[in-house]
């Protein structure tokens, strides 16, 4: 059956649905509910599927974006999963906190006159249907080394230098001086955006993979330096950047006036039940 080319005008774009006001005031899980699989097949059939597609190129990792699109149209959802970790290693992420609106979405032909292809929706439930369905990245081609990889800081970067290299047959052993994974995904952005849950299951699906986790480690004090160097076949940083910077405004460092990353954190530590001192929150 031929592709109604006009499927952009029929269907509108339509987002997740917020959750009732008093489940937002009371709780903070996600404030969107997800989609269902017939509203992200009906809202995927919108995309042109250009032949230069701007969304792929506005994209940081260049997802293969109008292709996984077309698969979830179909309703085809681990094929679609399997395409989008061959260039994003969080897909999941990625679909909840990217700011699609000045990026893949923001350069939708569509945008401007019609309104965007769902893209980020569409993204966060693909990955998580195909979850839900039992698929995990298939590892029985990986041909494994003897090399050993040392990776200091388990949030993004370090988690996706991780997933590469396990997916060809190096061994990531990753560091990380708080108790889970994810960095500021986990300790900086709060659950409302992404709850904490989604990394829990993606820690899971990495050490199923292979990738060893080493928490409650502080490199240069619990561990030298030096012993990763002489340890391992090659070294990682991806420790982030937890120093933000002075505004330099009058007072900013007057009683009561607190920065926001060392709050998010100790409000974190205090949600998941990691805190060690009162005196931190």
């Amino acid at each position: 059956m031929a592709k109604n080319v006009y499927q952009f005008i029929d269907v509108e774009r339509i987002d997740p649905p917020k959750k009732p006001i008093m489940d937002r005031k009371n709780g903070f899980a996600e404030i969107y509910h997800p989609l269902t699989n017939s509203q992200a097949e009906g809202q995927a059939d919108r995309c042109l599927d250009c032949g230069n597609p701007y969304c792929e190129w506005k994209c940081p990792v260049h997802n293969y974006i109008p292709q996984w699109l077309a698969l979830a149209n179909e309703g085809k959802f681990i094929e679609a999963a399997e395409l989008s970790h061959q260039t994003n290693s969080l897909p999941e992420v990625c679909g909840r906190v990217c700011p699609q609106d000045r990026l893949c979405e923001g350069d939708c032909t569509l945008n401007d006159e019609f309104g965007a292809v769902t893209i980020g929706s569409i993204e966060k439930h693909i990955t998580d249907t195909a979850f839900k369905m039992g698929w995990r990245p298939d590892m029985s081609g990986v041909t494994w080394t003897d090399k050993k990889v040392a990776i200091v800081g388990a949030g993004p970067a370090g988690l996706a230098c991780a997933d590469i290299l396990v997916r060809n047959g190096v061994k990531p052993v990753v560091f990380d001086k708080y108790e889970e994974i994810g960095g500021l995904l986990t300790f900086g952005i709060p659950s409302f955006k992404l709850e904490k849950d989604v990394i829990k299951l993606r820690r899971e699906i990495f050490t199923e993979m292979g990738v060893e986790f080493v928490m409650n480690t502080e490199i240069g004090k619990d561990v030298p330096f030096q012993d990763l160097i002489d340890q391992y076949d090659a070294v990682f940083l991806g420790m982030g950047t937890y120093k933000s910077m002075k505004g330099g405004f009058d007072n900013e460092g007057a009683d009561g006036v607190y920065e926001a990353l060392p709050f998010l954190i100790s409000n974190t530590n205090r949600v998941m039940g990691l805190e060690k001192d009162a005196a931190d929150f």
